[in-house]
């Protein structure tokens, strides 16, 4: 049985606020710590990394909670998510408001402080909210489309931070780049969150009434790390968990180095004001969401994987063709940023993909496994988050250790010449490994939907 539209759209709508808070802080905090807090890219990148591997850590422990441990009324997933977003909520605005004249010291604890309490309350709301549209959706095809409710309104929440760059950072006599004015972050940081404090009700009430469909049993069970421990070496031993596991968070490394450094590329490399920035990421955002009825219909035709393998592959063309015009950049003059804005038009185009179809397989490795007895999905969907936040921890904290290695200073509003190089070099290397190694790991996946034929 499908799931009706209202309950989509109530569910899909959560993400928009998480999106909005999560997404600014990937894309701009590590610019936010370097260049304004003045920070050094090591500290900054080695805060992100720490905070990174507590919400991995928090993510299965969360997961089980979430599956075993009922909150009253909210039942097993609702109850954690409004937890979870009423503390990303406040918890968001202190991560802006470090003061820049505080001693390093202190602005590095505040950063890392305020950056682990962000992250709990994300597991809190993200691992029950992921798990949730596995308990309200049976349908093969109708996995992915809600999948795609979820992914639009995230990346509706990708494009505000864009568009509130250009609103809360603009071009001015004391600050001519914008995005280097301290108090521009702060205030869009209260705007976000009132964001996810509305979104984030609609969809923990909205989506009330059918969650308590939900089968799973009140446990009596203690709570055991070992327990979960076991599981997730059970699942990385599953050939089907393993591969959409692996290759996702594979594929999300590209999102973290791009959103990390892609910033400084197009500040320092390419000389962009924050209007500049604001089109070229809206573009790529604007290619996300037009991808999203193509990929689903393309995996209607020739099932998920094969959608997935060529939006990987438009997305690699993309990003050779946006290297190539970095570096005839001075031959091609003024239409290399036009050039740039269609390439990127066509990476988000190809990166779509990776925002539907890999969650959508991996709730059908799920009803894959349920049949065989399991029934865990909270503690399911914390296994993804999981190593796609350990992978991120570890590539945030290399990123961060590069800056500092090509000597990246944030003193200099013009970078030296063999330091744009390596930031150049660190994106596009980065971001191209990722999806070449997403692509391998992607192709070696087997489940299909005559799998799931009754």
């Amino acid at each position: 049985m499908k799931l009706k539209t209202r309950y989509k759209m109530f569910y899909g709508i959560g993400n928009l606020g998480y999106s909005v808070v999560s997404q600014t802080i990937t894309n701009f905090f590590m610019f936010f710590g370097t260049s304004v807090l003045r920070v050094p890219g090591s500290l900054v990148g080695l805060a992100i990394a720490l905070a990174t591997v507590c919400d991995a850590i928090s993510d299965p422990i969360v997961g089980y909670m979430s599956d075993n441990k009922k909150l009253g009324t909210f039942g097993f997933r609702n109850g954690y998510m409004l937890i979870g977003v009423l503390g990303i909520t406040a918890i968001n605005i202190l991560v802006w408001s470090v003061p820049v004249s505080y001693p390093l010291w202190l602005k590095v604890v505040w950063i890392l402080f305020t950056l682990v309490l962000n992250e709990v309350f994300c597991s809190l709301f993200a691992t029950p909210y992921g798990a949730l549209s596995g308990d309200i959706v049976f349908d093969y095809n109708d996995r992915t489309v809600i999948q795609i409710y979820k992914t639009i309104f995230f990346i509706l929440g990708m494009m505000l931070p864009s568009l509130l760059l250009n609103l809360f950072l603009p071009n001015t006599a004391q600050y001519p780049q914008g995005q280097l004015n301290p108090v521009g972050y702060r205030n869009m940081a209260i705007f976000s969150s009132v964001i996810v404090f509305v979104s984030g009700l609609i969809c923990v009430f909205g989506t009330l009434k059918i969650s308590k469909q939900n089968k799973v049993a009140d446990s009596s069970g203690e709570f055991s790390l070992k327990d979960i421990f076991r599981e997730f070496g059970e699942c990385m031993k599953n050939k089907h968990q393993r591969t959409v596991v692996l290759g996702y968070s594979m594929s999300m490394i590209s999102a973290a180095i791009l959103t990390s450094v892609g910033l400084h590329f197009f500040t320092y490399c390419l000389g962009c004001s924050s209007s500049q920035i604001t089109i070229l990421l809206s573009t790529l955002l604007v290619g996300m969401v037009i991808s999203q009825p193509v990929w689903y219909k393309l995996s209607l035709l020739d099932d998920k994987k094969p959608a997935l393998l060529i939006g990987l592959l438009v997305a690699i063309s993309g990003i050779i063709v946006v290297m190539v015009t970095y570096l005839f950049r001075f031959r091609l003059g003024d239409i290399s940023f036009y050039i740039m804005v269609v390439s990127i038009f066509i990476i988000g185009f190809g990166v779509g993909t990776l925002y539907s179809l890999p969650a959508s397989m991996y709730l059908d490795v799920g009803e894959y496994l349920q049949k065989e007895g399991k029934n865990n999905g909270a503690t399911f969907q914390s296994f993804l988050t999981f190593t796609y936040n350990i992978s991120n921890a570890i590539s945030l904290l290399v990123v961060g250790v590069l800056l500092d290695v090509i000597k990246f200073d944030p003193n200099l509003p013009v970078q030296t010449r063999p330091t744009q190089t390596g930031i150049a070099i660190v994106l596009f290397v980065g971001v191209l490994v990722s999806l070449i190694g997403s692509f391998l790991i992607f192709a070696k996946y087997k489940l299909k939907k005559k799998n799931f034929d009754k």
